[in-house]
């Protein structure tokens, strides 16, 4: 009965703080901002660019680093309205949405139309949301379990190259920086806790996941290669464009071979 007890205080507690609170700790430096309204170049740019918002890091998730080295070149948004006007009028080939700080205020509708319409349209999203507000986790085919801070993740096979597995989650002074979840409808898990909820659902036909964790938590050498492994589930890298030499290359063979066809009639 006392462990009961004790168990629905904990997770009250829990629901009080996100719905009242940020889950930063007061005074706290958002490791994020410096990226705020960026245009980050890829050295490789493909066909379709990627909007990135995240609203708070304490420690750097490498996420930009993550998707420049996959060929995308990467737009940042500046809060939750300039990233739901960039997705409505924007031609982006992959959105990256991380809710880690501050509860959903009156910017949601504007971030939840925004999401679903993309989505209709075939667009992939990886997003996170600590607050486990029902209507995203609807979008994105999960149910949150209300269990926080698991630490031990096991990886599906897709998604472990080169990192850990499993692998372990820290806290860089969240008050919530891990979440289970539960698939439904068409979600797919792509790992799970210890406790044996799932941590990352793969929904929507494979175009969207859902992170049961923030982007800081898993250890900082494995973070970059663990989301690149992500993006590649859901996401094939943009095409490499072909460089100027390889064009004038190509040119000269087609030239060559129309000389040689026309002295063979000749």
């Amino acid at each position: 009965m006392k462990t009961l007890i004790l168990s629905v205080v904990l997770l009250f507690s829990a629901s009080m703080l996100i719905a009242e609170s940020t889950n930063a700790p007061q005074g706290a430096t958002n490791a994020f901002e410096k990226y705020y309204g960026q245009v980050l170049e890829s050295a490789t740019r493909g066909d379709l660019d990627a909007l990135l918002y995240i609203d708070y890091e304490l420690q750097d998730g490498k996420i930009p680093e993550a998707l420049l080295n996959l060929g995308y070149t990467v737009t940042v948004a500046t809060d939750w309205y300039d990233f739901s006007d960039k997705l409505n009028t924007g031609n982006y080939g992959l959105a990256v949405a991380f809710n880690q700080n501050a509860s959903w205020g009156a910017w949601k509708p504007d971030v939840l139309t925004a999401l679903t319409n993309y989505i209709a349209g075939g667009g992939v999203v990886v997003f996170n949301d600590w607050t486990t507000n029902n209507d995203f986790a609807v979008l994105f085919e999960v149910s949150f379990t209300g269990n926080f801070n698991q630490t031990i993740m096991n990886l599906d096979p897709s998604i472990e190259y080169n990192v850990p597995n499993p692998i372990t989650l820290s806290n860089a002074g969240w008050s919530i920086f891990s979440t289970g979840l539960v698939p439904i409808a068409g979600g797919i898990p792509l790992a799970t806790f210890a406790n044996g909820e799932t941590a990352l659902v793969r929904g929507n036909g494979g175009k969207t996941i859902i992170l049961g964790y923030l982007t800081d938590a898993p250890p900082a050498a494995h973070r970059q290669q663990l989301f690149e492994n992500l993006l590649v589930a859901v996401a094939p890298s943009p095409p490499v464009p072909l460089s100027n030499w390889a064009l004038y290359l190509g040119i000269l063979l087609m030239l060559t071979f129309v000389v040689i066809r026309f002295r063979r009639m000749i």
